[in-house]
């Protein structure tokens, strides 16, 4: 098996990572308003800096990073009243617009950001917002450097923002650490919801501010790859179902993994997982006589595919949200960019305690 769930799991971590859709987000905002910061706070580093990037007008540059799945859009800083500020405006709306742009470099989000010092905003930003909102793409206003201004002026420039756009969704931001953020979650949140489906688990994996929306994410597939595991229980012939169950649980746990970004640990968490999967044996007898119970047509099928498929959703379910957890815990003490001695220390101690505390609550349920 181990062989097997090793070669399993990198396959279909390698997949998932080469095919993933990944968003388009378009960043603009005026110079000096902290437009890197942001991406440092959001995705760990500042893609327009550290990224592969390429022109795609005279003011917008397209971004990727081999360690990011986003695709970022970052428009340079402008100079209210300079002679490039028409021109500025006009490339940005252009490459929001159907009729001028590809399907490919269209955005699928904005974040527009506002230097709350001055608290002000001109009618050159209204201008562009307006037709970007026109052009039906997902807009919200970052307001940068939050924590530099009072309360009042901050209402005020929200306020004053809300005249002018009253449906539109503004986040207040922050560097500094004992803050954490401000509403960047909320920021981080509210992209979410705006995306296509397909374009979720890229956002959420490429994050690292909101450990819920992973969290969530990762619920949501557990849930699915649980509900494919209770199905495998009916498969008619005998012992055709682990092979399938092993499929699934590997494409779990690389789905876990990736919303959680820790790629560098799929080599050495296979080890840990199947020794967790070699705890649940206890509660394994039923999937044996499910098997024997196959070889009786009818009633023994169906009857051998509940006990099997319950069993197999138990240990499906339990084994996802360890990881999950595990996945959640090692992230919260930023050990994801630590050694791999240390990181793997801090899954394995926390994976196996919470896997087997997520089977015996799995086992209870089902006896009830």
């Amino acid at each position: 098996m181990s062989s097997n769930f090793q070669e399993e799991l990198n396959t279909e971590f390698d997949s998932l990572k080469k095919n993933i859709e990944k968003p388009n987000i378009l960043l603009v905002g005026g110079t000096g308003v902290g437009k890197s910061s942001l991406l440092n706070l959001c995705f760990g580093e500042d893609i327009a800096a550290t990224g592969v990037g390429k022109p795609i007008t005279q003011h917008i540059n397209k971004f990727t990073s081999p360690n990011i799945p986003i695709v970022l859009f970052d428009s340079k800083g402008y100079e209210i009243g300079s002679e490039q500020e028409t021109l500025f405006q006009k490339e940005v709306i252009e490459l929001c617009s159907e009729t001028q742009n590809s399907i490919e470099d269209k955005p699928h989000l904005v974040w527009y950001c506002i230097q709350t010092i001055g608290s002000r905003i001109t009618d050159f930003d209204i201008k562009i917002i307006r037709k970007i909102e026109l052009a039906n793409i997902p807009i919200s206003i970052v307001l940068t450097k939050a924590d530099l201004v009072s309360d009042d002026d901050a209402n005020l420039l929200k306020t004053t923002i809300l005249n002018e756009f009253p449906k539109i969704q503004i986040f207040e931001t922050t560097i500094k650490e004992n803050l954490h953020g401000m509403e960047l979650e909320k920021l981080i949140s509210w992209s979410t919801s705006q995306l296509p489906n397909a374009l979720k688990t890229a956002f959420v994996s490429a994050q690292k501010n909101s450990l819920k929306e992973k969290r969530e994410h990762a619920k949501n597939a557990i849930i699915q790859h649980t509900t494919l595991a209770f199905a495998t229980g009916f498969a008619p012939i005998p012992a055709s179902s682990a092979p399938l169950l092993l499929a699934n649980q590997s494409k779990l746990l690389a789905r876990i993994l990736y919303i959680y970004n820790l790629d560098r640990a799929v080599d050495s968490v296979s080890a840990i997982i199947q020794t967790a999967i070699a705890s649940s044996l206890p509660i394994a007898g039923k999937y044996l006589v499910s098997q024997i119970l196959k070889f009786f047509p009818g009633v023994g099928t169906a009857i051998g595919g509940t006990i099997n498929g319950s069993v197999a959703a138990s240990i499906t379910s339990a084994f996802g949200f360890a990881v999950s957890e595990a996945c959640a815990k090692v992230t919260n003490l930023g050990l994801d960019h630590f050694d791999d001695s240390s990181f793997m220390k801090n899954f394995d101690d926390n994976l196996m305690k919470i896997f087997m505390e997520y089977l015996k609550q799995a086992k209870g349920n089902k006896n009830d």
